[in-house]
């Protein structure tokens, strides 16, 4: 058998993907459990996983809420701790109550170690459960070959590779949304509505800047699944009602309110923040007429609602005068610019949100192969990993401040990202 062969046999076995993937993950796993969590039970042995513990305290802060409940008819609150602790700068728990209520089980480990490990191995198999069907997906939409299928599954792992690591460094919930987002594109790309809604109701509940997409779906007449996801919603945000009743759920609710509306200006301008409108912010804030017209709050919300705004008209104009032969073949550039767009255009942009790219990336690798001429395609791919793979981590320590600027990298590495998607869209037969 000869090298190239034995290669080709090698990149388009399953197992041996599977297999790295669990190994990557793995070691990483176990590099981030023991240099961030001691052995101990409750708060005085925990030393770090930010995120994760933001998720733990709140899960027992519910669950004690809820015990404290069922002996206590009465409805004196005096002993009952709040969900949303507003004296917290950054650290605080900012997602629905029904989130906090989905991780009592991880809240009823008193072991740190032991609750983060579950957790763990659960956002390892959720994302390789994302890969997978991803490669299903387009698989499926579109006539592939056995080696295109795999360049889809390595391709989106290896592009994202840095977010998940982070992820699991830090016990975020981004690999979720990934994984929502994915079964939100098999439903779309199937026309089920209802399902696209359901899907979009749990994206929203962790990460409420996907908020957006509703206004699109209206533009797009999409009336059912724009009714599904709000009625879904609403639903998912009432299931505490069940174990608290509807006045408790009620308050939860209007803290949850309050903790966005002052954790999300508070966090604009962080440093760590790779949102475009932030950026855009910042330097036009620099011009002091501008500072003297409008809050520096405002002034990015005003700049994320039109870039948004204006890359959904786009769209709609695109989709109205284009004559796309290939239905899925519009609706996953569809989803790619949609997920993109959320993402580098929100007020707030952290890197953990950028995992999602596995769908706009795996998108680029189905088009790859039917592009004629990619030297575009490929310069344009090398400058996103250069930019969001690289830029920022050990890679470029050895550069004098890369690492300790605020610079909006990732972002700009994801808008190569897009342009690479739509020259492939354009140049590709079919």
């Amino acid at each position: 058998m000869h090298l190239t062969d034995l290669s080709k046999k090698i990149f388009t076995n399953i197992y041996v993907f599977v297999a790295t993937f669990l190994i990557i993950s793995t070691v990483a796993n176990i590099v981030y459990l023991g240099r961030n969590t001691d052995k101990k039970a409750g708060l005085e042995g925990w030393t770090g996983q930010p995120d994760f513990k933001v998720f733990w305290i709140a899960a027992r802060d519910l669950d004690s809420r809820i015990l404290y409940l069922r002996k206590n008819r009465t409805g004196e609150r005096k002993a009952v701790k709040p969900l949303y602790d507003k004296n917290e700068e950054f650290y605080h728990f900012r997602y629905s109550p029904t989130i906090a209520l989905l991780f009592i089980p991880f809240g009823k480990i008193i072991y740190p170690r032991a609750a983060l490990f579950l957790w763990s191995i659960l956002l390892t198999f959720v994302f390789l459960a994302a890969l997978l069907l991803l490669e299903k997906l387009f698989a499926s939409a579109f006539a592939l070959s056995k080696t295109q299928r795999y360049l889809i599954l390595w391709g989106a792992f290896l592009a994202t590779l840095r977010y998940y690591l982070m992820i699991l460094g830090l016990g975020q919930t981004d690999v979720l949304i990934a994984f929502f987002l994915v079964l939100f594109g098999i439903a779309y790309l199937k026309d089920n509505e209802i399902l696209c809604g359901i899907a979009l109701a749990l994206i929203l509940h962790i990460k409420p800047f996907y908020l957006p997409f509703l206004a699109y779906f209206l533009l797009r007449r999409k009336i059912t699944l724009v009714i599904s996801a709000i009625v879904s919603f609403a639903l998912f945000l009432l299931i505490p009602c069940v174990v608290i009743g509807w006045n408790q759920t009620m308050e939860l609710i209007g803290g949850w309110r309050e903790i966005l509306s002052m954790s999300i200006p508070s966090q604009l301008f962080n440093f760590k923040n790779q949102s475009v409108s932030s950026m855009l912010g910042m330097f036009l804030l620099k011009n002091g007429a501008v500072a003297k017209f409008i809050s520096p709050e405002r002034l990015v919300y005003l700049i994320s609602v039109i870039f948004i705004f204006s890359a959904y008209a786009a769209m709609v104009w695109a989709d109205k005068s284009s004559q796309a032969p290939n239905k899925n073949k519009y609706k996953s550039l569809e989803i790619s610019l949609l997920i993109i767009v959320s993402i580098i255009f929100s007020p707030i942009s952290w890197q953990a949100y950028f995992v999602s790219l596995i769908i706009p990336f795996a998108f680029v690798m189905v088009l790859a192969g039917k592009v004629k001429k990619q030297i575009v395609l490929c310069a344009a791919l090398g400058v996103y990993f250069l930019l969001a793979c690289a830029v920022g981590t050990d890679i470029t320590k050895f550069i004098p401040l890369v690492n300790s600027l605020r610079f909006i990298n990732i972002s700009l590495g994801t808008m190569f990202l897009a342009f690479a998607m739509i020259y492939a869209y354009n140049r590709s037969a079919g």
